[in-house]
């Protein structure tokens, strides 16, 4: 069993990351991908535009694209399964991206657990087919994939208003010139003037590329990149909060304990001292996949309550590897995914009459 993979669809330009990995650190990130994510073992707080949220066994969420974020553990080695997806996926359908809401720690009613549960299960069962030793596998794959998109807009359907415009990757020298440059320098005082002088781009066009490609000002990055560095030192070392400030680039520390406490409600040396230490740990970019073993084990474990599509008799997921896929799960999926996109069409007209 892979406990990390890329799946690709060359004909619908699809892309698919999923893993399972250990939670360790704050490891502040944002990216253009969405990503869903739901705890399979221990306990993990996280953190988005200054809230904090703690995930539980059992919980998913869903962090829209661009938006800054971070993890930490509350308990050693604690695991948690990602699935990242491009946001022009929706490209298809709306002329905007759409934002969605789904939180089960913010869960206020009862009536949505099934929803959440529903899409962690779906989310787990695609670990089942990750190996893509076959045609059915990948089209089980992405069909399970395609069900929670469906799933998103049936349960947790987007509002009209709270849209924004699908962002636009340039992929120019331009802009890869200008975040090399931030990302070698941080560490210095950098300016839209030294960003121009450097570049030998208008600071005004440095300003709308980085907000055209990333979603945020060039400072907004800046910081993200500076605060990213800053919490692996504040993490992994004894250095003195006000030098690891400075060496990281912030002017002083009361910038620092200001950004910090924005982004993650609490001060840097609460943090330092809410900190689980755990034997896994990386530099400020790793991700540290689960064995795949441990993946199998805790598969099994979660499975063990029920049987179904996807498990064999002891609650382990079935591997395709050692199993012929049979016609009945292949048309009880296609069956499954007929209703929802039934759904899912009348939503979007639902959606599109409103703008």
């Amino acid at each position: 069993m892979k406990s990390h993979v890329i799946y690709k669809n060359k004909r619908t330009a699809l892309t698919l990351k999923q893993y399972a990995y250990y939670i360790t650190y704050y490891k502040y990130n944002w990216h253009r991908d969405v990503e869903l994510i739901t705890l399979l073992e221990g306990e993990i707080e996280v953190n988005i535009h200054g809230k904090s949220y703690v995930m539980k066994e059992k919980d998913v969420m869903l962090i829209n694209s661009n938006i800054g974020h971070a993890t930490m553990a509350r308990k050693p080695d604690s695991v948690a399964m990602v699935l990242h997806f491009s946001p022009e996926y929706f490209s298809h359908w709306f002329k905007e991206q759409p934002i969605f809401h789904l939180n089960s720690v913010e869960m206020t009613s009862h009536g949505k657990r099934e929803a959440y549960e529903g899409i962690r299960h779906k989310m787990i069962q695609m670990t089942s087919y990750m190996e893509f030793k076959s045609k059915s596998e990948e089209i089980i794959y992405e069909s399970l994939f395609h069900s929670i998109i469906a799933d998103l807009f049936v349960h947790f359907p987007p509002h009209p208003d709270e849209t924004y415009d699908a962002l636009t990757t340039s992929g120019n020298e331009k802009i890869i010139k200008i975040i090399d440059y931030i990302n070698n320098h941080f560490r210095e005082k950098i300016t839209l003037e030294v960003l121009q002088e450097v570049t030998g781009y208008n600071k005004s066009y440095i300003s709308q590329i980085i907000k055209q490609d990333l979603g945020i000002n060039y400072y907004e990055y800046l910081t993200r990149v500076r605060m990213r560095e800053a919490i692996f030192s504040l993490t992994n070392t004894k250095e003195r909060i006000s030098d690891l400030a400075y060496s990281n680039g912030f002017s002083d520390v009361k910038s620092f304990n200001t950004a910090f406490k924005e982004r993650f409600g609490k001060s840097p040396s609460e943090y330092r001292k809410s900190l689980v230490h755990s034997k896994k740990q990386g530099s400020s970019n790793d991700k540290i996949y689960v064995e795949p073993e441990k993946l199998r084990e805790i598969m099994k474990g979660l499975s063990s309550s029920s049987s179904g599509p996807g498990t064999e008799d002891d609650g382990a997921p079935r591997g395709l590897a050692h199993h012929s896929i049979h016609k009945e799960i292949i048309q009880e999926v296609t069956e499954e995914l007929q209703q929802l996109q039934n759904r899912f069409d009348k939503l979007t007209e639902k959606i599109n009459k409103l703008k």
